[in-house]
């Protein structure tokens, strides 16, 4: 640790060492050093720690900066390195002691024990979609007690400052597809139809859309699922469509326990799927939005299309968050407090058997108005455990400030940022406006987490890029200011090609035999196991992290 003598005081300048450990960092591991670095005692991390003893002046601020450059898989960085050094890493600190970024994040001056930088991984799901970092650095876990409390606050009466609009939940193009619903033409208008498939008709472009529930019940045939008994319930809760229908498929179980449909049900039942698909046809068009839960099965038992869909499996997270889906008997039971689809052994002599598509389908519908009437975040598990590192600091006596250029934010996080009261988000139109806001805000804020789109081709020309506006920020910076970059590419083309290559496979699987599928467009272990490796690979990072002395 470097040091001055004022007069007869000695004066030690703080400084972050890197720990070793055997585990990729995080960006929660990152976030959570900056915030390490502006406590006044106990500076011990997990990923490093930043002495205190008597005479170490304070870390003042801190800035975290996220930037696509320096990917660990490009720099040949091999799989079993968890931090950048002469012993773990050889070929990759060579190239780093290099580059002009080596001179803000060099650790030492002995090489030789010197750790560089840290290696990173971020989270992907079960889509192999790899968790976006600044993302992850904006999210702070909550405490178990803030936890409970947000709980309470969800059984009271709603903030009308949060109440959204149904168009809101309304699946994208890009969801659709993802949760493997047929995307109707207007959103895909080079789809075709396969036989027996129908698109809900256009509207007259009615503002605001009427809502419409969905429920199906099935049973199982020689080809499949069929619909056998189909609910449509308007947002008054009165039936449109309460109707039996027949499948032209032989039967091979009734499901009766579920749909409490059996064969006597279907005995002189005339209403094949081409009269439901009409009915359903005159009540939901493009002036509609369909609400249902789980409605990917309805609409392929339906053999139907519909542009405008919310889901409550979607808008709705089970209790121990994605990538499971919630069932809406626990959904209904936990937030409209009711039961529904009792089981058979558990219903009154005389009551209906199997579930009734009705009471579900009304269920749905309050549920969505319920999450109207509290906003976004209501019945997310994963984001109603987190909030804004804005909020954070604010609940901790401190202050700070979000600077982007392109950042894919999640629709909940701009609504989360928006709610803050200390209106500290800014996103900017290019780098530089972002590298000059940092300038502006870093004497008023303790702490900053940027982002840089970097947009530039090539390797070269994006690291240049961010030298240039980091040694101006540098410049700027106040002594004793913390700072961290996390780096790595936010887009790997394999990985993406890999993922849509499964994906088809899956939908084609559903669609027709497994002999039909030519062999190079199915799916295979190794295409697994490759997906795997790759999505391993590639969601690395590197962390960098020092204090500026002068």
């Amino acid at each position: 640790m470097s040091f001055e003598i004022n007069g007869d005081e000695l004066i030690v300048h703080p400084k972050i060492i890197f720990k070793h450990f055997n585990d990729f960092a995080s960006m929660k591991d990152a976030r959570n050093l900056m915030l390490m670095a502006l406590m006044p005692k106990g500076k011990q991390g997990r990923l490093a720690e930043i002495p205190d003893f008597p005479g170490v002046e304070p870390v003042k601020r801190a800035i975290i900066i996220d930037v696509p450059i320096f990917d660990p898989n490009e720099m040949k960085l091999p799989m079993e390195a968890f931090n950048v050094s002469k012993n773990a890493s050889p070929n990759v600190h060579e190239q780093l002691k290099k580059d002009p970024i080596y001179e803000y994040v060099k650790q030492s001056e002995n090489e030789d024990s010197e750790i560089l930088a840290l290696v990173s991984a971020a989270g992907f799901d079960q889509y192999k979609r790899v968790h976006d970092r600044f993302l992850d650095l904006l999210e702070v876990p909550l405490s178990k007690g803030e936890l409970k409390k947000k709980r309470e606050e969800e059984d009271k009466d709603p903030d009308q400052r949060k109440s959204i609009v149904p168009e809101v939940l309304v699946m994208s193009k890009e969801l659709l597809k993802i949760e493997d619903f047929p995307v109707h033409a207007s959103l895909e208008p080079n789809s075709t139809l396969e036989d027996g498939w129908v698109d809900t008709l256009p509207g007259k472009g009615l503002e605001p859309k009427k809502l419409v529930a969905l429920d199906c019940e099935m049973c199982k045939t020689v080809n499949g699922y069929a619909v056998t008994r189909v609910a449509l319930i308007d947002r008054e809760h009165k039936e449109l469509i309460n109707e039996l229908v027949k499948p032209t498929e032989e039967i091979t179980d009734y499901v009766t326990h579920i749909s409490g449909v059996d064969e006597q049900s279907l005995v002189g039942v005339n209403t094949t799927l081409a009269d439901i698909q009409k009915k359903i046809q005159s009540f939901v068009d493009g002036d509609t939005i369909l609400v249902g839960h789980g409605l990917v099965n309805d609409m392929k038992c339906l053999k139907m299309r519909h542009p405008y869909i919310i889901d409550t499996s979607i808008i709705y997270h089970h209790k121990n968050g994605p990538p499971y889906k919630p069932s809406l008997r626990d959904l209904t039971t936990r937030y409209l407090k009711r039961t529904i689809q009792v089981k058979d052994e558990d219903k009154k002599p005389g009551e209906e058997r199997g579930h009734d598509p009705c009471e579900d389908a009304v269920a749905s519908l309050e549920l969505l108005e319920r999450k109207l009437r509290y906003g976004l975040n209501y019945g997310l598990t994963g984001l109603s455990q987190t909030e804004s590192v804005l909020d954070f600091l604010k609940r901790s006596g401190q202050n700070g400030a979000i600077i982007e250029c392109n950042a894919p934010l999640s629709t909940l996080m701009r609504q989360k940022l928006a709610e803050s009261d200390q209106k500290d988000y800014y996103s900017e139109k290019s780098d530089e406006d972002v590298a000059q806001k940092i300038i502006d805000e870093h004497c008023h804020k303790d702490l900053i987490v940027a982002r840089f789109d970097l947009p530039e081709v090539t390797e070269e020309e994006r690291r240049a890029k961010f030298m240039s506006l980091f040694e101006k920020i540098y410049e700027k910076m106040e002594k004793n200011t913390a700072y961290c970059i996390t780096s790595g590419y936010r887009f790997n083309k394999q990985r993406k090609e890999l993922r849509e290559k499964r994906v088809e496979y899956k939908k084609k699987l559903k669609k027709v035999g497994l002999s039909e599928i030519p062999l190079e467009e199915r799916w295979s272990i190794e295409d697994e196991h490759l997906l795997e490796q790759v999505a391993d690979a590639t969601r690395r990072g590197f962390i960098f992290a020092s204090i500026k002395n002068t």
